[in-house]
Parts: structure tokens; C-alpha cells; sequence
């Protein structure tokens, strides 16, 4: 049997994305929020000497090389570390104990902390120090009276009782008592918000009990709640600005979140001079790289702002007139409007927040479902809202139940189930019907 044997060579030509490493570099530097970039550039930087940040770079990052201009002071360099709840206790030990023992008891109690700030654990510190309760409790005590008050009390009931207690002076010392004895006694009832039984058992008028009660909510739940609610920063520097100038509205990019790279001039003139070849060959090394983050960075801002005025032109109803008219959008339509991936706008809009004239908000917060309604689709955040300020102008002594609130909206054009409506407000982190009753 003979076999026969050929060779042949088929020539087939087709297209492939390949993911270069400056394609990936690219795709990197757009989902970066001002914080990340920061810091990439910084080791950028450190890296490539040829790079120049426009307008304020001046050897803030540590570099050694030569910039074009004088050195400047970072003053958040200075801000001290924020403590643990931990940390702080730990440093108002020495303050009220002058003996050994009763600092190694109070730094086994502080290190023993539940995540809300709680203690209940004397058996383990008994064992492991080989105390006895009785000096376990005599330091507890003393530390649920440093700051924050009612660190390391046994739970809810113990810390409302302890916050009270410090109010004496301040408050009506019999309104003290009362609220304590709800606290001690009632306080199921209280979490339910049946103040009628609250009323029926102190034999008290159903609206003294509710001015009680009202006192004892407005204090905090836990200790470290107590304690981060007191350092807790807020604040946020907005990627884009939004400001109405006349009849239209501007669109502003912070510098800091969309930095200026420039090519050294130290470094371009020395290129010129030096005829040294691998002198030569490491500044154009360096060079073609500056260049193509340049560019990168350069192409990320273009693309951000293509889609932020993209969202700004679509959404001009919510820019003038409030959040209730925010119109239903996705990222694939945004997409397509600007002739990108939806990959993109995803990336683009990763951790960028946008001041508006109603707010700062995260850039995904115009990305957002509809819902039914008369005129087609209406975004499921402008009924959100709608549904919060129909509760904000209820009869509190008559709180508006899902049912009603469904039908209210119903006459409003919108379409949704009383389920969806009870989700949303859950969101919203509004009680149902029930425990938004008050009894004035």
C-alpha cells in the first residue's frame, strides 16, 4: 500500500485583538480613581525622569532629580493617624490607673471589645490574669466612663442606661429616671413602637411617653458607633464640577483628578547636548514612554468628559429641576451615543463622583432601571424620591401604609407593587407604617 504525501501552504489573513502592554496601560489609567492615579503617576515618576507634572510638581514625590520648579509642602503630610476606638481607650489607661495590675486588666478588657463596642467576657479575663470579678469589675466601671462613654457596657440596654445617666443636669432629672426605667423595662416594646403599653404600664399620657421615647432615640445604638460617628469624614473632592453658567450648564475638571504630564525641559535639553550614545539611548527609552502615558493620560480624560457631556445633554431635566427628574439610562446607551464599549463607560465611570447643582453623587448614579409609568419609563431613583417626600408630608399620628402609598403614586402616573414600593423604602431606610407612628 503506498501512501501518498503532499504539503500544501494556505495563506488566511484575519483580525485579532492583542492586549499590548500600553493597550493594558491605557485601559488601567481609565478606571482609576484621583487617589490611584495619584499614586500611579507618583511611581511613574520616580521612574521615568523625563515626566514633569503641569503646574505644581516640584520634587513632592522624594525625587532627587532636577524639576523646573521650587519645592513645595504638602501639608496633609502632617495630619496625624485616626485612632481605633481600641487605640484611644488604650492611650486613657495610664490617665486612671496607677498600678500595673489595673492596666493589664483594662488592656485585656479594651483588646477584648466586640465589633459594636460591647464587653460581656469576664470569665476569660479571670482565667488568663487570675483576678478575681470583683477587680475585673472595679476597672470595667472606670473604663465605660472614659471616651467614649459606655465603652465595654454589657450591651444596648446597659449603654442607653449609661448615656442617660450623663444627661442628669442637662435634662429634667424625673424625665432621666423615666426614660431609664422605659430602657430597663420596656425596651422590646420600645424597639416595636408600642407605645401604648409603654403608656399603660407607667400610667403616664400616651404623649409624655412619646417625648420620652423620642429622648431615648436620639442617642447612639453602640459605643463604636459612639465613636466613629465623632471622627467620621465625609468629605469628597469631585472629579467633575457641574456649574450652571447662564442658560447652560458647564462641565469643569478637576485638576487633580485630571493631572497635565509634560516632557522635562531639564531632560530635553540635555537630549540635544549629550551625543553619548547610550546616554542617548536611555533618554529616548524613556522618552517613547513618557510620551505614550501622556497621550494615555490625555486619552482618559477626553473619553471621561465625552461621557460626562454625554450624560449632562441627556440629563438636563434632573440638572434643572431636582432628582425626581432623573430619566432612566444605561450604560449601553450612553455607550452607543458615544461610540464606545460599554466596558468603557463602566471603566470610565469607576470611582469618579460629579458635584451637581442637587449634590454629590457617584458618576454609576445616573446609571439607574426604570420603572413603568404613563409617559414610558421613569427612573426607579426619581420614585425613590418620590416615595420620600410623600412620607415626609404624611400625618405622622397616621403614617401612609405600602397600600396607599402605591395608590398615591398610581394617580401620579407611576406603576409599581406594593412589594417594590416596601423594598425601596427599605433602601431608603424608612420604617414601615407602624413604627413611624407617633403619638403628639
Amino acid at each position: 500500500m503506498i501512501t501518498e504525501l503532499s504539503h500544501n501552504l494556505d495563506l488566511k489573513q484575519e483580525q485579532q485583538l492583542v492586549m499590548t502592554p500600553k493597550l493594558q496601560q491605557a485601559i488601567e489609567l481609565l478606571q482609576l480613581s484621583t487617589l490611584e492615579l495619584n499614586e500611579y503617576l507618583q511611581k511613574e515618576m520616580m521612574e521615568n525622569p523625563l515626566l514633569s507634572l503641569e503646574g505644581d510638581y516640584s520634587n513632592q514625590f522624594g525625587s532627587y532629580l532636577p524639576s523646573e520648579q521650587s519645592e513645595g509642602i504638602n501639608y496633609e503630610n502632617f495630619i496625624s493617624k485616626e485612632l481605633t476606638l481600641e487605640e484611644k481607650m488604650m492611650g486613657q489607661l495610664g490617665l486612671v490607673f496607677d498600678n500595673d495590675l489595673d492596666r493589664n486588666i483594662g488592656k485585656y478588657i479594651i483588646a477584648n471589645l466586640d465589633e459594636s463596642g460591647f464587653f460581656n467576657d469576664f470569665q476569660s479575663v479571670m482565667d488568663n490574669l487570675n483576678v478575681s470579678r470583683v477587680s475585673v469589675e472595679r476597672v470595667l466601671d472606670k473604663i465605660q466612663g472614659l471616651e467614649p462613654i459606655g465603652v465595654a457596657t454589657a450591651g444596648v440596654r446597659e449603654f442607653l442606661y449609661l448615656q442617660l445617666e450623663e444627661l442628669k443636669g442637662v435634662i429634667q432629672d424625673n424625665n432621666i429616671i423615666l426614660a431609664q426605667q422605659i430602657v430597663c423595662e420596656y425596651l422590646d416594646q420600645l424597639s416595636a413602637n408600642k407605645l401604648r403599653l409603654i403608656s399603660k404600664g407607667l400610667k403616664l399620657e400616651i404623649a409624655y411617653v412619646q417625648k420620652l421615647v423620642d429622648l431615648i432615640r436620639n442617642l447612639k445604638t453602640t459605643p463604636r458607633e459612639s465613636f466613629t460617628n465623632n471622627h467620621k469624614n465625609n468629605y469628597l473632592d469631585p472629579d467633575i464640577i457641574i456649574k450652571k453658567i447662564g442658560d447652560r450648564f458647564e462641565i469643569i475638571m478637576n485638576k487633580e483628578s485630571f493631572p497635565v504630564l509634560r516632557i522635562n525641559k531639564y531632560y530635553q535639553k540635555l537630549l540635544k547636548e549629550k551625543n553619548d550614545s547610550k546616554y542617548r539611548s536611555y533618554i529616548e527609552k524613556k522618552l517613547n514612554s513618557a510620551l505614550w502615558l501622556i497621550k494615555s493620560i490625555e486619552q482618559r480624560r477626553e473619553t471621561i468628559y465625552s461621557i460626562v457631556k454625554d450624560i449632562v445633554d441627556f440629563q438636563l431635566e434632573f440638572l434643572n429641576s431636582g432628582i425626581k427628574y432623573l430619566i432612566p439610562m444605561t450604560m449601553q446607551e450612553v455607550a452607543d451615543r458615544v461610540e464606545v464599549h460599554e466596558s468603557t463607560v463602566s471603566r470610565a465611570t469607576k470611582n469618579k463622583y460629579i458635584q451637581t447643582p442637587y449634590g454629590l453623587f457617584p458618576l454609576k448614579f445616573f446609571f439607574n432601571e426604570g420603572v413603568k409609568s404613563k409617559d414610558g419609563r421613569v427612573s426607579a431613583i426619581a420614585v425613590r424620591e418620590e416615595i420620600k417626600e410623600i412620607i415626609a408630608g404624611e400625618d405622622k399620628n397616621k403614617p401612609l401604609s405600602d397600600q396607599k402609598i402605591k395608590e398615591i403614586l398610581e394617580k401620579k402616573g407611576i406603576y409599581i407593587s406594593r412589594r417594590t414600593i416596601a423594598k425601596y423604602r427599605a433602601e431608603l431606610k424608612i420604617p414601615a407604617s407602624r413604627m413611624r407612628k407617633r403619638y403628639d
